[in-house]
């Protein structure tokens, strides 16, 4: 398609637009008399017609005459009603140009044009408050529940299409678009930038029209057509808005347009100050329900249970005292007994029934109770209670998360569990209103138009204002990829999934260790990107330029890479986060705190409208250097790293009393704190051990220190023992190596307690000040490592020894089938090369690789294993002498929980609950189970994403390793031969755990596309 193509093609809409419009103009009345008399003749033609067709004969053909004349009748009394309402509008002009408007409104009056008048003069004159969106039956409008002056309205609202097209050359023909310079999203050059507004149904209909643009050269792309109208309108609004003083008066069935409000503040006007709720709750599980009404305004509760059974357990009382029992938990005041609320239980046999009971209720406290009032629904589907009770049509609807644990009914006594429950979410509801009306305010959304996750929404809103302020075009989308004007970018193809750094050092650590838990890496590495890159010479984030100056021609011809290019929506970001910080700095506000902390998932999360997997990448990048910076400190002050992740910093102090190890630990955080590049992180000790002996974040155990940690004699001491790779040894022999680790990590431990005491009451003697020697404290070390080898080469090895010859005269007795059966653990193995063996071989492997993690004693420890090995006659360098772990582990980051948005890492390979198939919420207090289908999505795209890179891989030299830069050289300029940068070996090892988690898991789709990568028929 050429430019004259487009050329038509924009004609054609603009010329459809404007026959719409005066088509528009000619359904207007332009005489009383037509209005009536026509449809009054077109019935009278139906009627002549219905009577002269017979009924016998062609039934089909009078009932379609008789539908056409019900529908003349029913618009001509429509039309009908029109011409009274102009009329009596126009007599309400005339008396207001004769009397005060502020007289008439303390007058009164009982007419009804009078009132109308109130309610269209205060729609010009006040402010909106906004309390929700709704799609509407038209298309490209919307209805908004609104407060005016203390009166709720539904206001029918014209949300035209805004797109933009950017075409290479100027278009100099009559256009139905104005020109505009904004900024495009991935440093896309802007040509001619084009403004383009249409009404939806227009866009709908031309919407092929306007993909075939993208076919011709001359059109770079087209932006922001998957922008909701919906979402734009509340980025437009926000929760409040005013009329435009240019506007015309209309009447309250009247439409407005967007343009035509603009957005105010919440500390210009005041949003939901005064407004009442009532709220519904719903469970049910196999035909058993229990429905809640509670009506705060009214002081009544009603329980309608659905029971296809006899039996009546719940009773006034009993809701009363569950309710009670509720605000006393969440420290609200109960009502007072005297002027308290009451309960009202009814019982059906059917859910309509129960429907039907709350449609009354509904209706009875509507004529009762006049205001605004909005509705409170939780339930797992909300759009199927408002289908079944109509009278909530009538009212706004807030829907609340609801918790899928609350439909496990119990098979006995589940009416009064299912009740309790239902008195705890209306006890809560009130506090969960009053928060929400609290985000709206602060986030400038209405209140009911937030979705579930209203953390990665209120970011959404909050970047697509800060863009727009800033002349961004926004690349919105659903699919979790950014639109960039309808083109696909290539380069994501070669951009393999962000990798979270971990770095592990295996070891046993006698001295007090802790365990730091890091708070708004992402927040501070964003705040001192500039100083990042200042320190690494400006080859972190590239050079800030103005992209769309002269000097930048395109993406493919300056050649800048994804950071350059993400410059501009970078520093948008960054005056967001800025903006949020100052508000939880200054004022305290919690949303603002809860954004910030959320903020790497919302960058990382596919459900944000505004992801983008280039903006993701530049903040990872930073985090990865400010994280290696942080650790570098650490080091320079004397801590030793064992472990360290994005999330958490285990080090060691190098004390061995547990106070000067906190005093250590607090100096080494205010001298972090003190750093400029440190300022905005937040370091929290978690956790304090006395020992730790440390294989990896899955494997380890210690004796942890309390707060109170006072040590006397005969006391009893806690050992904390959490090893992964023990759950693949046979069940009785797992208590053996618990056993066996948690004694090699107590015994110096306690040998060590014993020296201190024994120091101290020497001290105690002598009246000098205690002090201990740098000399002194590496005696002491000495004389613990000489005490473990004494250990290991007597008690251990004894000890061993017995449960090796045990489990070979018990394995000797069973047959191999048993054997194996033995070997399977209690949990599920995912492992597919699990070792089958004899099971004192594995013991032996597993416990001698734990204890050689301490390095004073390795040399004695495989000494013993030695020993062993010889026992049960493997040689000590045979391959399965060899340890290996059983279960290659994936982590699928960042799952959020639908109920309490709690986000956390599942580990697919070796969580326990994972493995039982129990997919819920780790919060005590949720339980919500997780989409099954978002894990197994999410893993697909992995996947997929990991093919299509082991076929887009490199290829290296065997000799200098350099990459292959000529197409078709056969051997590298070193003389070396290529291979894949990724061996085929490696790459299936990979496969093999994603359909080992697919095959134990049963997800089919998944286990079928990696059966085809691994051709596995």
């Amino acid at each position: 398609m050429d430019l004259d193509q487009l050329f038509v093609v924009m004609k054609q809409i603009q010329n459809f637009q404007s026959g719409k419009n005066n088509q528009a103009d000619a359904d207007q009345p332009h005489n009383d008399c037509s209005i009536v008399q026509q449809p009054l003749a077109e019935s009278q033609e139906n009627s002549i017609l219905s009577e002269s067709v017979d009924t016998n004969v062609d039934y089909q053909g009078w009932l379609e005459i008789k539908k056409r004349k019900w529908k003349d009748v029913l618009e001509r009394r429509k039309r009908q009603r029109l011409v009274n309402s102009k009329t009596l509008r126009g007599a309400n002009d005339a008396s207001d140009r004769l009397g005060d408007e502020l007289n008439n409104k303390s007058q009164g009056r009982a007419s009804v044009g009078s009132y109308f008048k109130r309610h269209e003069l205060a729609l010009t004159r006040c402010h909106w408050q906004i309390i929700q969106l709704v799609q509407s039956s038209q298309n490209g409008h919307l209805s908004a529940w609104v407060v005016v002056e203390g009166v709720m309205l539904k206001i029918p609202l014209a949300v035209p299409r805004i797109f933009y097209l950017n075409s290479k050359s100027p278009i100099t023909d009559e256009f139905l678009g104005r020109r505009v310079n904004k900024t495009l999203p991935h440093g896309r050059h802007c040509y001619n930038l084009y403004e383009v507004t249409i009404d939806e149904l227009q866009f709908r209909e031309e919407r092929k029209k306007l993909a075939a643009l993208l076919a011709d050269p001359e059109v770079e792309g087209i932006y922001e057509t998957k922008v909701p109208l919906e979402f734009n309108a509340i980025v437009q609004l926000g929760c409040v808005c005013k009329v435009d003083k240019t506007a015309k008066r209309r009447g309250l069935l009247d439409s407005w347009n967007l343009s035509e409000l603009h957005m105010k503040t919440t500390t210009e006007c005041s949003y939901l100050e005064e407004i009442t709720f009532f709220y519904l709750y719903h469970s049910a599980s196999e035909g058993r329900a229990i429905y809640v009404g509670y009506f705060p305004a009214a002081k009544t509760i009603s329980v309608v249970v659905v029971n296809p059974y006899q039996n009546k357990d719940l009773s006034a009382s009993f809701l009363e005292k569950q309710f009670r029992e509720a605000c006393q938990a969440l420290s609200i005041e109960p009502p007072a007994p005297r002027n308290g609320i009451s309960f009202k239980v009814d019982y059906v046999g059917y859910i309509k029934d129960a429907e039907s009971i709350l449609q009354r209720a509904i209706n009875s406290y509507r004529n009762e109770h006049h205001g605004p009032t909005i509705a409170v629904i939780e339930c797992s589907n909300a759009q199927l209670m408002k289908s079944c009770i109509r009278a909530l049509d009538d009212f706004p609807c807030v829907d609340i998360p609801s918790n899928a644990r609350d439909s496990n009914y119990q098979i006995l006594g589940w009416q009064q569990a299912a009740a309790k429950i239902g008195m705890q979410r209306c006890a809560a509801s009130t506090q969960w209103v009053n928060e929400r009306i609290s985000l709206s305010r602060y986030a400038h959304v209405p209140l009911g138009n937030f979705e579930l996750d209203w953390l990665i929404f209120t970011a959404d809103i909050f970047l697509s204002r800060a863009l727009r302020d800033s002349q961004q075009i926004l690349w919105i989308s659903d699919d979790g990829l950014p639109d960039l004007g309808g083109v696909s970018e290539e380069d994501t193809c070669f951009a393999d999934e962000v990798h979270q750094p971990v770095l592990t050092y295996p070891g046993a650590y006698r001295k007090v260790t802790v365990e730091l838990k890091i708070h708004h890496l992402a927040v501070g590495a964003l705040l001192k990107s500039n100083q990042v890159n200042e320190m690494e010479g400006g080859s972190l984030l590239g050079f800030d330029q103005d992209l769309n100056s002269g000097a930048y021609f395109a993406n493919e011809q300056n050649g800048c890479d994804e950071a350059t290019s993400c410059a501009p929506a970078f520093r948008a970001l960054k005056q967001l986060i800025q903006r949020c910080l100052a508000d939880a700095v200054t004022s305290g506000n919690v949303y603002a705190d809860a954004i910030l902390q959320h903020l790497y998932r919302w960058l990382c999360s596919p459900q944000s409208k505004l992801h983008d997997p280039s903006l993701h990448r530049i903040l990872h990048k930073v985090m990865q250097k400010v994280f290696a910076l942080l650790l570098a400190e650490f080091r320079k002050l004397g801590a030793t790293i064992l472990f360290a992740n994005f999330s958490k910093i285990i080090v060691d102090t190098g004390r061995y009393d547990l106070s000067a190890a906190k005093v250590y630990c607090d100096s080494v955080l205010k001298t972090l704190q003190s750093r400029d590049l440190f300022e905005w992180i937040e370091l929290e000790p978690v956790q304090y051990w006395h020992t730790l002996l440390f294989m990896d974040q899955y494997n380890y155990g210690g004796i942890p220190a309390k707060s109170d940690d006072i040590i006397r004699e005969g006391t009893q001491v806690d050992i904390v023992s959490s090893w992964n790779i023990a759950e693949y040894l046979p069940k009785k022999i797992q208590d053996h190596f618990v056993f066996i680790v948690s004694q090699f990590m107590y015994m110096p431990w306690n040998y060590a307690q014993k020296q201190a005491a024994n120091r101290a009451s020497l001290q105690d003697d002598d009246s000098c000040t205690p002090s201990i020697t740098v000399a002194a404290a590496e005696t002491f070390e000495s004389h613990m490592t000489e005490y473990l080898k004494g250990q290991i080469s007597s008690y251990f090895t004894e000890k061993l020894l017995g449960i090796v010859r045990d489990t070979v005269l018990h394995m000797k007795v069973m047959n191999r089938s048993e054997n194996d059966q033995h070997l399977s653990s209690g949990v599920p193995q995912l492992s597919g090369n699990s070792h089958k063996g004899d099971a004192a071989l594995e013991f032996i492997k597993h416990v001698c690789c734990v204890l050689a993690l301490d390095q004073n004693v390795q040399h004695d420890t495989l000494v013993m294993r030695k020993n062993l090995l010889k026992y049960v006659r493997v040689r000590e360098f045979a391959p399965e002498a060899e340890f290996h772990d059983h279960c290659p582990s994936f982590i699928l980051p960042n799952i959020i929980c639908s109920y309490c948005n709690d986000c956390r890492d599942l580990d697919l390979s070796r969580d326990s609950a994972l493995l039982v198939q129990e997919w819920r919420c780790a919060v005590p207090q949720c339980g919500q189970p997780y989409d099954r289908e978002v894990m197994e999505n999410a893993l697909l795209q992995i996947i997929r994403q990991r093919e299509r890179l082991y076929h887009l891989q490199d290829l290296v030299c065997v000799r200098c390793n350099q990459v292959k830069a000529a197409h078709l050289a056969e051997q590298c300029s070193c003389a070396g031969s290529f291979r894949c940068k990724e061996d085929v070996t490696e790459f299936h090892k990979k496969m093999q755990v994603f359909l080992n988690i697919a095959v134990h898991q049963k997800f089919q789709l998944l286990q079928e596309c990696t059966s085809w990568i691994l051709e596995i028929r």
